[in-house]
């Protein structure tokens, strides 16, 4: 095939591998005949003198060389319909009888509307190139990771903050599932809501996990949006990730503030009675009992006023910790102010409780003898009561408790002591 470094600007080049001269008629009507052709970028047609025996080989010698983009012409005297509906079949754009002026002329009025429609074609996608240029330099400027979706689910483009907030290169995440790019328990998730966005349109906006580059784990809200087509289908999403995971942390700060008393680290009183409202509930569905106490550390005034109340503020945070450690699981052990301690027992019987306060109360001795509160005191005493919550309120129930507590307090300390039924009555156990 001819080439060589002299450029012709014409857009319909006569084309003959062989070396064969433009027919006459095709040169009047503006075909160009250069001695040498470089394959230019724009749009040109090449009008190709080919044998009918060298049909298939031929066309596809030519698409190789000179490229899909090329308008091709195959040139023949004597055409019949079969072989111009083959060469039509085999890659030819369209064929010419160089002999006719009438064929020449309709030809060529049709490749030069073809041409002009390419060209047009050609400088609309390279518009839409440097708007893709400018759109993915914009968005790879922003902060927040932004990918795109086509309707099949798989990966039509993102910033190079999502690549790199999932651990991957841009060309890792471009044409990938979500599949193969996450944890297949977070993708399962990630695809049912893509699911759902694709089949309603809209927006959709919902809180969710990330695997971040690493294999940490953040905590993430998902902003999507369906895209449209012009006739109305959906053709895919486009999605953001607001990173949230210090807010998350924060939140879990102030709520844990808000639960936890800032001495003891022990829950509150209103988070105690949270909790009791639930356990409580529970209860009532399952028609039976729980078990209250009021726990009191035996002379705290004493040991404020001899140790000092930075003392005394210790002391409070060494019986919370052991209370906690001591109380078992599935009970719940709060402070109630001062020196005070709530408990609620669930799931055993008045015996079990009794047990497991006696094992915090021996406990917070223990731990007391060698300390400084040895001299003074170091235990505590226990006020135990029933709880029905189909019949009465936690109140009622702590009020019986902490009339025990008052008994127990009055008969020596460092004691145990349980309430009937009966809110008058106290029955006291020195254990």
């Amino acid at each position: 095939m001819p080439q060589g470094n002299a450029k012709d600007h014409s857009e319909i080049v006569w084309l003959a591998v062989d070396g064969r001269p433009i027919p006459p008629l095709l040169a009047d009507m503006g075909v160009a005949a250069p001695a040498f052709v470089e394959i230019p970028k724009k749009p040109v047609a090449y009008v190709v003198p080919v044998a009918e025996e060298r049909l298939g080989s031929a066309v596809r010698e030519l698409r190789l060389a000179l490229g899909e983009h090329a308008y091709l012409i195959l040139a023949s005297e004597k055409l019949s319909f079969g072989w111009i509906e083959r060469a039509i079949a085999l890659g030819a754009d369209d064929v010419i009888d160089p002999t006719s002026p009438k064929d020449v002329g309709v030809c060529l009025a049709r490749t030069r509307r073809a041409l002009e429609r390419a060209r047009g074609a050609q400088q609309e996608q390279a518009h839409l190139a440097i708007e893709r240029d400018y759109l993915q330099a914009c968005i790879d400027n922003l902060p927040a990771p932004i990918f795109f979706k086509n309707a099949e689910g798989l990966y039509v483009g993102c910033n190079v903050a999502f690549a790199a907030f999932i651990g991957r290169s841009p060309d890792g995440v471009v044409g990938h599932s979500v599949f193969e790019v996450a944890p297949e328990a977070l993708a399962n998730r990630y695809q049912a809501a893509d699911d759902e966005l694709l089949q309603s349109g809209g927006t959709q906006v919902y809180e969710s996990e990330v695997c971040h580059s690493g294999g940490v784990r953040r905590h993430v809200v998902f902003h999507k949006a369906a895209i449209q087509s012009g006739d109305g289908r959906v053709r895919g999403i486009a999605g953001a990730i607001l990173d949230i995971t210090e807010r998350k942390m924060l939140e879990a700060r102030l709520i844990e503030a808000a639960e936890r008393d800032p001495l003891t680290n022990a829950y509150n009183r209103r988070k105690f009675f949270d909790l009791a409202e639930q356990l409580a509930q529970e209860a009532r569905r399952a028609n039976r009992s729980l078990v209250v106490a009021v726990l009191d550390v035996d002379q705290f005034k004493l040991i404020n006023d001899r140790l000092g109340h930075a003392e005394g503020d210790n002391a409070l945070r060494m019986i919370a910790s052991t209370l906690e450690a001591t109380i078992g699981e599935g009970n719940v052990i709060a402070r109630a102010g001062g020196e005070e301690f709530y408990a609620l027992f669930t799931g055993c019987s008045m015996d079990e409780a009794v047990e497991a306060a006696d094992r915090m109360r021996a406990e917070v001795e223990r731990a007391c003898v060698d300390t400084a509160l040895a001299a003074v005191a170091g235990t505590i005493s226990i006020g135990l009561a029933g709880f029905r919550p189909c019949e009465e309120d936690l109140d009622e129930a702590l009020k019986r408790a902490d009339d025990a507590l008052y008994r127990a307090k009055s008969s020596g300390r460092n004691r145990i002591c349980i309430a009937d039924s009966r809110s008058s009555f106290v029955t006291s156990g020195t254990v």
